[in-house]
């Protein structure tokens, strides 16, 4: 029987890439400041990604998906059915001072840092097929989530973020390749 992973050495490992990346940041000394710095996670593949956007890519995209929120609006409350959604729909079109697509960030196509984590033998168990019944994310996803916020959590306590140029604030968080958006998890 494969062992559980242990998700305080997941933390803490999350902990040092973070640190290595901001200090790759940091010696890359970027004129503009940060808006957004991303963990860009896939724990079944297990890489992770040290994304980050620019005050003024993320401002430009914050405006471009309000446009087109703003424009999808109507079509999306004229379909017949298109209450029954309206809470999920008000929520994807509100107007955001912030880009959340960490897809579209300025260092998203070549990212900061890269670092891998592999479950594979895991995942590959039977026990894995035991442990991964129910919930909104596969069992290690639904894990890692929680990690993952811990850790960011964790450096913006630490401090780890004050040496970067960043804008007030600047936005932390983390997303999986599956979502739209990234989760931001604190302010700095």
């Amino acid at each position: 029987m494969s062992s559980s992973p242990s998700w305080s050495e997941l933390e803490q490992l999350i902990v040092s890439e973070m640190q290595v990346a901001l200090a790759s940041l940091h010696e890359a000394g970027e004129d503009e400041p940060l808006a957004a710095i991303v963990l860009w996670a896939d724990p079944y593949k297990g890489w992770y990604e040290v994304l980050a956007d620019t005050a003024s890519r993320n401002r430009e995209g914050a405006r471009a998906r309000n446009e087109e929120m703003l424009r999808l609006l109507p079509e999306l409350a004229a379909r017949p059915d298109g209450w029954k959604a309206a809470m999920t729909t008000a929520r994807r079109t509100q107007a955001l001072d912030f880009d959340p697509r960490y897809g579209e960030y300025t260092f998203a196509d070549d990212p900061i840092h890269t670092f891998d984590v592999s479950y594979d033998e895991l995942l590959r168990s039977p026990e894995y097929e035991q442990l991964n019944v129910g919930g909104e994310d596969g069992w290690l996803e639904g894990h890692v989530r929680f990690v993952l916020a811990k850790a960011l959590a964790r450096l913006v306590a630490d401090g780890a973020f004050a040496s970067i140029p960043k804008v007030s604030p600047l936005r932390v968080g983390y997303a999986y390749p599956d979502s739209s958006d990234a989760i931001i998890v604190a302010l700095v």
